[in-house]
């Protein structure tokens, strides 16, 4: 009934109603978590993180145990607006690393908004699935 009376259908329209509550309701100084993407290839990793209005001098990506952590902060200039929909505070994702990554040599680089993150991987030989018995009582 919904895609008759909305020409987005029920799913575009849903979304767009939790982006304007999600925004109507996010407190201040809250944490952004930034999109991003993890593309498997044959020798690396490629980790993709969107994060526009920041430079290298406000980001900060280290590796805490099995983690990757990317953290910033996009600061709010003072200024008159007529219009405000660009989202301000701290920047903060943690990625579990995979099995087969390695912690040395990992590069980050930063393009046109997007933070790349190279993480190398180790040639491993597939470990064949372990069967646990199961006990009774």
């Amino acid at each position: 009934m919904l895609e008759k009376l909305w020409p987005f259908g029920r799913s575009r329209f849903r979304k767009a109603v939790e982006e304007a509550l999600e925004k109507v309701f996010q407190e201040p100084g809250g944490v952004l978590e930034p999109l991003s993407e993890l593309e498997e290839r044959e020798d690396h990793y490629l980790l993709r993180v969107e994060v526009p209005g920041l430079g290298p001098e406000n980001l900060e990506v280290r590796l805490e145990g099995d983690q990757l952590v990317i953290e910033g902060e996009k600061r709010e200039e003072k200024r008159t607006k007529h219009l405000a929909e660009i989202a301000y505070g701290r920047i903060y994702r943690a990625y579990l690393l995979p099995k087969d990554a390695k912690k040395e040599g990992i590069e980050a680089r930063l393009a046109k908004g997007v933070l790349e993150v190279k993480i190398p991987r180790e040639k491993r030989l597939e470990e064949p699935p372990v069967k646990i018995p199961i006990r009774e009582g």
